[in-house]
């Protein structure tokens, strides 16, 4: 089936021929027509018959197709039912199968084994088997009506062309009248011809299917003899058969017609009608007759066929139809014979008269196929043209009529004629004396007398053109004459002349009592006729007064006139009078409407229109038609003059109008102040009732033509009233009322939704949108989406395809009629329903947005989603499914539902059409890329339709390799074969088609669709298909239409080369994908793509390549944009992920660089534009990533600093304000660059170029310092953005910019050294006070945290100088940050702001240290002022005593926190604050002056840490015991706690730890490093130990012993003072450490192994020289505090000399340690600075401290401990 469904696409695809041939939905290329024509060439010449009945035994044509069962027994049922051979009824369903069939394979299958389905379905196949034959003889008529030169169509060579050959020995003419022949003598099908299907339903569908043939075919001839010459037997054979069928009356089957047919009937007798009379060609015969030469007319070629056709039309004259056959042989008779048969011409024209022809041919032209402005209706109008011209040409045209009625009726059939483009030139041409001309200057002559006449011939020549109405305006300019009845004259005004019959008026004379309209006294009138007046019906003289005159002021008379027999009364106005001035109206609207510049000559007439509305609006039975027509000539006005015309029409109240403002949506739900205005009682209680609605479509014109004026203007919030008005009570209820004329109906809807989508699209500025009061689209909007409004909307979207196509088949016409309008109403529904759900609030779900998304709730009633998606199968126009599947992608993407479950089971075939439509060759295009967009869309957001579409399967599911398999039908392969490398450049593939292809390969990149990203890889033709348009050049002179497109599609094969890049990385590549990209690398592309690139962007605004971006807000969706931003991910990409066969030298990357930057350069050379800020900005990124990725790459990096230095001052010069966006990138690689070269040692900069930077550098600062949002704007954004702090992306620009500007300068600083270069610059743009400003603000708000922590280094690197120190100093450093640090901690104590207290391991160390906290900000705070105080000294004291007396609490409490929480946090803090308080030790003096109760409360804290933390060091395996705990528990846990529990016995031990965990080490290194830096601290309050020892007379009394009398191991349950015990046991680790860093064994008792792999861990991380620091310092503090007891007169003597001899044990037994560790090769100590050398020892010495005396005194490194032996000695003895 599929094979021969495959060759039935080409056979049996009339419908797809036709759309193709014809251009509907977009022209294809010409040498596809060419080939669709040719290939066609046997069917379009045949016809219909090209269908062949049965002519061999059934079955006999289908054996040698293999068919299953089911589907043969069900092709030869249908065989007999159509009436078709059995081949081609295969072919019909297959056909059927592959276009129309609106299920899946199971709906099939179901439908030909179940007899009750199959006669449905048979049926549907019978209804696409007529279409089909319809469908043929439509291309057959298209391609006659446009292939003469006169015709300006696409295709017109090609269709000449493919005549010529159809036209061969006059095969088509022939070919159609055989058609003509064997439709018209068609049977009625029977049960027993037709089977048993065939009931007397089914024949009526026959018969009505034979009478649109007919009708086709009729068509096919009067367009075909329209340019081409009939036979004499020719018309003959066809008056014979037209005669015997009464012209459509007498079919062979007119017993089984009801009345539903006497259209068509009618149809075809007027077709048969017109036909005879072009086949008779009166045009030629009123040209031969000047030069007598007949023999060139068909008809008259000799008296023969003179007689034959004389003979036939003698028996004409019973049937109307009949009439203008007769007349037009007259008129030959008249023109051939000339006065030979005047009797029998005469009879035939008095036997046309009798049949009132011109009455039927009027009437004709009221019929809806011959009424509008299709081919044939054009056809129609010039074929009765000709005849009317020779008529009058003929003959007089009094005696064309004979009665004035029928005279009316000619007048009527004139204007009729004259409203055409053609004809109208035509009579301008010929003159107004011959002709339909002539009938126009007769009525000239009568008027006023007869008024309606002239102004309605008047208005039809005014419609047809506007040179044609020119013509008229010049012609009412200057009337001729002036004719009237005589007795509106009286006696007195009147004077005779010496002719009877002549004249003279005595007095100048006023027709009008009001206006100033008048004929001048003296003018002569000439008495011509008697008339009947149409009152008295008596015979009055008619004058005619020979004046000229201007008929626009008789005009504004008459209007005059009525207006004051309105102000008179009601029942004053004569309804002559307002039909007149209806008529005035109307011959103004046809002037400016063809005519728009003539309104303003014509003001005077329209003002007066403003008075008529307002007076006629108020009666109780307005004239419906005159209010109408004013306002549509006030809507021609408006054109030109909107304000005025707005102005005007609401001094009328006419118009609805507010009672008060509208300050909410409640107020436009409720309707509550809205008054509908005069026009809502005249809709309300006349409109309606009579279902005539002239002025609801004026008053929607007229609102549809203010709309765009008032918007730009801004003064669109005048037009809410009407806008409500339309929105609640017209739109809502206008499919409900009764219509007398149907086609009204959609034309209102149209009107309101085309009103209602002009609104949608404003563009509308920011304060609108944020305005307080509801602006006109919010309005719009909330009415649409929530009111009754909203649900007349999702009806008409919802009409459904079945019953639109019903009513399309029933229009006579393929371009007009109801189911066109229809159409029309249904597409701009998907217009405004598309732009509202676009503009939709997103807050709250609307009834409608609820109707769209709420899933089906069963199978009885199908989903309105599942109705909109079947509009895929609508053929007449790919609009409509265009805009269907348009409305599918926005729901998709703003609605949270599931589509496929709304599509329920026509899901596989809705599939099946959306991809047999996109793989069409002849398809439109604009639906395939809207399809291809829907699927893209679809991948992101609708995961169970994109994979229907995909139908991709894992073929071995349990096996780690899986393979995938696509299915038969796949969206995959379908857009593969679209974008074939072969056919890309082709109309099979032309630019925006592969832009959708290439966006729809880029959507499931993106969205990560793992299987279906297998399955295009494992295509050979999927990586060069997709890459081809990468090698390809592009036209950048601008001249390419589909450029933007090209643009669009490289920007998606870059996101998807780097996606794929940076998910497979560059082992993982497909091997086809290196060979394109090993293509691209040899050919150079990178480089051409960079120069391409720049070169677009930097001409970005002069030569926009999107023309959509006239109606964008963003300019972030402009294709260079686009462009840029893949370029930007591809290199970044690129940069990041080594490819081999893609590798980029230094040259390249170099080159890219500067492209970058001389396109950032241009592009602030000219006028800074939205889209020139968006492309600067994504350069300016995209070239800092480059620079720090790439600058070793960078070999002339002086011209890229100084092209930086030089496009940055251009920012900062281009205006009052900063960019921030895009100085970030060029002071980013400014910095990256500087940091480089600082990193390289041979790379230096000269200072003289970094002054310039500098410059530039700080001006920014200040600049933008003064613009920095405020905390309360940045709140904001935080609540609009999640996360903010965590993500830096995230924070404002200006915070950015900020940021780099202040890490540029401290990379300056650091180059340039010399303060008196970099200081005099930074003070003279008051750069420091800026910058503690902005400090002092965020750190009170705790806002931009990732501005102020570079801010704090920059401050710390510039307190590093003395003059930068004492700047900072001056700037205000302690006012404007000393107290706001407090924010930073006030919130909590550290466990909050670090919850799970874990202590890092080396490798988390270095990514939390990344990690920015308020608290890290507060430890750089602690950094500076030491740094402050370190150099500026007593000059920064007062400030540092300022700062601990402020945050005495919270050094103290840090200090406390140490002993509990053992994180990198914490001692960091810690470490910081020890700092501190170490330089400011220096200072004990003043500090215990000023700040006493400070100084003891963290001196007491830092005593209580040191005893805490000697503690846990001599503890090892409790302190591995508490970091365990901590790791596992989420909250702290006290050690009271912990030391309770009986299993921590063993732990509290003093062993050490055979393998430390690296965390281990790590705490012993802070806590080593805090111990250090604390008795550094201690030693500035213990007495100096040389001058204690040796001075006498040294005040003891200055000093408190802060270590206490014991000489104990720490304990560590208990808050005890510091004691000696606590020093010596400091000294112990330390040794015990030093001996684990050499491999040795400690002093003190241990296990007998140590891990190697630990002990190179400790080596790693402790340095030596620390734990010797801290040794020789706890040693220091031990004999200084040990002299202090000793001195001070109040220790008892029992206790000091307790203290001599324990201390004496526990030294000789420390310095026993330190003997054996040198002895083995201890270092040296930290003041030395040369390395020891072992020194062998005696094997015994006779005394320990000869021994020690011995070892020390040979080496010279060891004083320390040489004084520590001697302390022994001499003090302690």
């Amino acid at each position: 089936m599929g094979d021969s469904g495959a060759n039935s696409a080409g056979s049996f695809g009339n419908r797809n021929l036709w759309q193709c041939i014809s251009g509907t939905g977009f022209l294809r290329p010409k040498d596809l027509i060419k080939k669709e024509l040719s290939k066609n060439k046997n069917k379009l010449l045949k016809g219909l018959l090209y269908y062949k009945k049965p002519s061999a035994p059934q079955g006999d044509l289908l054996k040698n197709k293999k068919l299953p069962t089911q589907q043969k027994d069900f092709v030869l049922k249908l065989n007999k039912f159509l009436g078709l051979e059995e081949d081609q009824s295969y072919e019909v369903f297959c056909s059927y199968i592959l276009q129309d069939f609106r299920g899946s394979q199971k709906n099939l299958q179901l439908a030909l084994s179940s007899e009750r389905h199959s006669h449905s379905f048979m049926l549907k196949i019978r209804d696409f088997y007529f279409s089909e034959r319809l469908y043929l003889l439509q291309c057959i008529k298209h391609i006659v009506s446009f292939c003469s030169d006169s015709e300006n169509h696409p295709y017109r060579a090609e269709y000449k062309e493919f005549m010529t050959q159809l036209l061969e020995q006059n095969g088509l003419i022939k070919k159609i009248l055989e058609q003509v022949d064997e439709v018209c003598d068609e049977i009625l099908p029977t049960w027993e011809t037709h089977g048993n299907l065939m009931d007397e339903r089914h024949a009526m569908a026959w018969a009505q299917q034979n009478l649109k043939e007919q009708i086709e075919l009729l068509e096919i001839l009067l367009v075909y003899w329209k340019d081409f010459e009939a036979t004499a037997n020719d018309f003959n054979k066809l008056l014979d058969k037209f005669k015997r069928q009464g012209f459509g009356r007498r079919q062979s089957y007119k017993h089984v017609l009801d009345e539903s047919m006497d259209r068509l009937l009618k149809k075809i007798g007027c077709l048969e009608v017109l036909v005879l009379l072009q086949v008779m060609d009166l045009e030629t015969v009123e040209r031969l007759s000047h030069t007598k030469q007949f023999e060139d007319h068909s008809l008259l070629l000799n008296k023969s066929t003179f007689q034959s056709v004389e003979k036939n039309v003698q028996y004409l004259g019973s049937e109307q139809p009949h009439g203008p056959i007769l007349l037009s042989w007259a008129v030959i008779r008249q023109l051939y014979l000339e006065t030979d048969g005047m009797n029998i011409t005469r009879k035939y024209g008095n036997q046309a008269l009798q049949l009132n022809v011109f009455n039927f041919l009027n009437d004709l032209l009221d019929l809806e196929p011959f009424s509008g402005n299709s081919m044939t209706a054009s056809a129609a109008h010039c074929v009765i043209y000709t005849v009317l011209l020779a008529a009058l040409s003929a003959f007089d045209e009094t005696t064309l009529t004979r009665s004035k009625s029928e005279m009316q009726v000619l007048y009527d059939l004139s204007a009729k004629l004259l409203s055409k483009e053609v004809l109208a030139f035509s009579v301008w041409n010929k003159g107004l004396d011959q002709g339909v001309g002539n009938l126009f200057h007769t009525a000239l002559l009568n008027f006023p007398l007869d008024f309606s006449t002239l102004v309605k011939l008047s208005t039809s020549l005014a419609a047809a053109h506007d040179s044609s109405a020119s013509k008229v305006l010049d012609l009412w300019s200057e009337l001729p004459r002036y004719t009237e009845y005589l007795d509106r004259n009286s006696s007195q005004d009147i004077r005779p002349t010496q002719n009877s019959l002549i004249w003279q008026l005595a007095w100048d004379k006023t027709p009008y009592i009001a206006g100033d309209f008048r004929i001048p006294a003296g003018v002569f009138g000439e008495l011509i006729s008697d008339g009947r007046k149409p009152v008295s019906d008596l015979e009055i003289p008619i004058i005619q007064w020979e004046v000229t005159y201007d008929g626009w002021q008789l005009l504004k008379g008459e209007i005059k006139d009525l207006l004051h027999q309105v102000s008179r009364g009601a029942g004053m106005v004569s309804p002559a009078h307002v039909m007149r001035v209806t008529d005035i109206t109307l011959f103004i609207r046809a002037i400016c409407q063809s005519l728009p510049s003539a309104a303003d000559g014509l003001n005077d007439i329209i003002s007066l229109l403003y008075t008529l509305i307002q007076r006629f609006s108020a009666f109780s039975s307005p004239p419906l038609d005159l209010l109408a027509s004013c306002v549509d000539c006030v809507t021609c006005a408006a054109k030109l003059h909107p304000k005025q015309a707005w102005h005007d029409i609401k001094q009328t109240g006419l118009l609805p109008f507010l009672t008060e403002n509208i300050d909410d949506m409640a107020e436009v739900l409720s309707g509550r102040g809205l008054s509908p205005g005069l026009y809502g009682s005249i809709l309300a209680g006349h409109e309606t009732q009579h279902g005539h609605y002239p002025l609801t479509v004026a008053f929607l014109d007229f609102v549809s033509v203010l709309v765009m004026p008032l918007y730009k203007s801004g003064e669109e919030s005048q037009l809410q009233p009407l806008v409500l008005y339309i929105l609640r009570e017209i739109f809502p209820a206008f499919q409900k009322w009764r219509y007398y004329n149907t086609t009204r109906k959609e034309i209102i809807g149209q009107k309101c939704l085309n009103i209602a989508h002009n609104i949608l699209n404003f563009r509308l500025s920011k304060q609108k949108r944020n305005s307080t009061r509801p602006h006109l689209q919010q309005i719009c909007v909330y009415s649409l989406l929530f009111t009754e409004a909203g649900r007349a909307l999702l009806e008409i979207i919802a009409t459904g395809v079945e019953p639109l196509e019903i009513l399309l088949a029933q229009q006579s016409s393929q371009s007009e009629g109801n189911g066109e309008d229809l159409l029309q109403l249904i597409q701009i529904g998907f217009s405004v329903m598309n732009r509202l759900l676009f503009l939709r609030v997103q807050d709250q779900l609307s009834p409608v947005e609820v109707a769209l998304s709420s899933q089906p709730a069963g199978y009885q009633n199908q989903h309105i989603v599942a109705v909109i998606a079947e509009y895929i199968y609508h053929r007449n126009n790919s609009l409509l499914p265009k805009l269907a599947t348009l409305f599918l992608r926005r729901l998709a993407v703003v609605l949270p539902m599931s589509i496929l479950a709304c599509l329920g089971g026509q899901g596989e075939a809705i599939r099946d059409i959306y991809l047999m439509r996109l793989s069409s060759v002849t398809e439109d295009l604009g639906l395939k890329t809207g399809i291809l967009e829907l699927l893209s869309v679809c991948v992101y957001t609708q995961p169970g339709l994109i994979e229907l579409f995909l139908n991709v399967r894992t073929t071995q599911p349990s096996d780690t390799n899986k393979d995938v398999s696509v299915g038969k039908i796949s969206c995959l392969q379908t857009v593969l074969t679209l974008m074939n490398l072969e056919k890309q450049g082709t109309y099979q593939c032309p630019s925006d088609l592969l832009c959708a292809c290439t966006n729809f390969i880029q959507a499931l990149w993106m969205g990560m669709r793992e299987t279906a990203m297998a399955a295009l890889r494992a295509k050979i033709q999927f990586w060069p298909s997709l890459c081809g348009p990468l090698l390809q050049d592009l036209d950048d002179s601008g001249d390419d239409p589909m450029m933007h497109h090209k643009l669009k599609t490289v920007s998606y094969i870059l996101k998807v080369l780097a996606q794929e890049l940076y998910a497979s990385g560059s082992t993982k590549l497909d091997a086809n994908l290196k060979k394109v990209f090993k293509e691209l690398a040899e050919k150079g592309r990178i480089k051409y793509w960079s120069t391409f690139i720049a070169g677009c962007i930097k001409t970005s605004d002069t030569k926009s390549h999107d023309s959509s971006l006239e109606t964008s807000m963003d300019s972030s969706e402009h294709t260079i944009h686009k462009l840029l931003l893949a370029w930007k991910n591809f290199l970044v990409v690129l940069a990041k992920v080594n490819v081999t066969e893609f590798k980029l030298d230094d040259e390249l990357k170099e080159l890219i660089i500067v492209d970058l930057l001389e396109a950032i350069h241009v592009l602030f050379t000219d006028t800074l534009t939205e889209l020139s800020h968006k492309l600067s900005q994504t350069c300016s990124a995209l070239l800092f990533t480059l620079v720090k990725r790439w600058t070793s790459s960078i070999k002339v990096w002086s011209k890229v600093l100084d092209k930086c230095l030089e496009t940055l001052s251009l920012t900062i010069t281009s205006g009052d304000m900063t960019l921030p966006s895009i100085q970030i990138g060029l002071l980013g690689s400014i910095t990256a660059i500087l940091q480089y070269l600082r990193n390289d040692a041979h790379k230096k900069i000269d200072v003289s170029k970094l002054r310039p930077i500098l410059l530039s550098v700080c001006e920014i600062l200040l600049q933008n310092t003064r613009e920095l949002p405020s905390p309360q704007e940045l709140r904001k954004l935080r609540e609009e953005q999640d996360n903010i702090e965590k993500n830096f992306s995230q924070t404002d620009s200006r915070i950015k910019l900020q940021t780099v500007a202040c890490c540029s300068l401290d990379e300056l600083i650091h180059h340039i050294k010399d303060s008196e270069i970099w200081l005099p610059v930074v003070q003279e743009n008051i750069i420091l006070p800026a910058l503690l400003s902005s400090a002092d603000i965020y750190l009170k708000s705790l806002e931009s945290l990732h501005y102020i922590q570079p801010l704090f280094i920059l401050f710390l690197t510039i307190s590093q100088d003395k003059k930068g120190a004492e700047s900072l100093a001056m700037a205000g450093l302690t006012q404007h940050v000393c107290l706001s640090i407090t924010y930073c901690y006030q919130n909590g104590d550290l466990a909050i702001h670090l919850p799970n207290m874990t202590p890092k391991t080396k490798d988390n160390k270095k990514k939390d240290i990344q990690q920015v906290t308020w608290h890290s900000v507060y430890c750089l705070c602690l950094e500076l002022y030491t740094s402050m105080l370190s150099t500026l000294k007593y000059s920064f004291l007062e400030d540092s005593l300022n700062f601990v007396g402020s945050h005495q609490d919270r050094l103290s409490q840090c200090l406390e926190l140490s002993r509990f929480g053992l994180n990198h946090e914490v001692f960091n803090e810690v470490e910081n604050t020890c700092l501190f308080v170490s330089y400011l030790s220096n200072y004990s003096r003043e500090w215990r002056l000023h700040l006493p109760e400070s100084l003891n409360k963290i001196l007491s804290s830092v005593m209580h840490m040191c005893q805490t933390f000697v503690s846990f060091l001599i503890r090892p395996r409790y302190l591995q015991y508490i970091l365990e705990q901590q790791g596992l528990e989420e909250k702290d846990t006290k050690h009271k706690d912990i030391l309770s529990l009986p299993t921590l016995q063993h732990q509290t031990s003093t062993e050490d730890l055979d393998a430390p965990t690296s965390q281990h080490i790590h705490v012993q290194h802070s806590m080593l490093k805090v111990l250090g830096i604390c008795f550094v601290a201690l030693r500035q309050f213990s007495p100096d130990l040389v001058q204690i020892l040796m001075d006498q007379n040294m005040d003891v009394g200055e000093f408190e012993p802060f270590l206490a009398l014991g000489f104990s191991t720490p304990p560590i349950d208990q808050e005890t003072q510091p004691t000696f015990g606590s020093m010596l046991s400091c000294v112990n680790v330390c040794l015990r450490i030093l001996s684990k860093m050499d491999g040795s064994k400690s002093p003190q008792r241990s296990d007998t192994s140590t891990s190697t792999t630990s002990t190179q861990t400790i080596s790693q991380v402790i340095p030596k020289s620390m734990v010797l620091f801290v040794m020789e310092n706890s040693l220091y503090l031990t004999m200084s505090q040990g002299m202090l007891y000793l001195k001070d007169p109040n220790v008892h003597q029992r206790e000091k000399q307790l203290l001599k001899r324990e201390l004496g044990t526990e030294m000789n037994s420390i310095l026993s340690g330190i003997q054996r560790y040198i002895r083995r090769g201890g270092p040296q100590s930290p003041a030395s600075s040369t390395l020891p050398s072992p020194r062998s020892q005696s094997p015994g010495g006779a005394t320990l401290s000869r021994s020690i005396s011995q070892t020390f005194l040979s080496n010279q490194d060891h004083a320390i401990f040489r004084l520590v032996q001697e302390f022994s000695k001499q003090v302690l003895r």
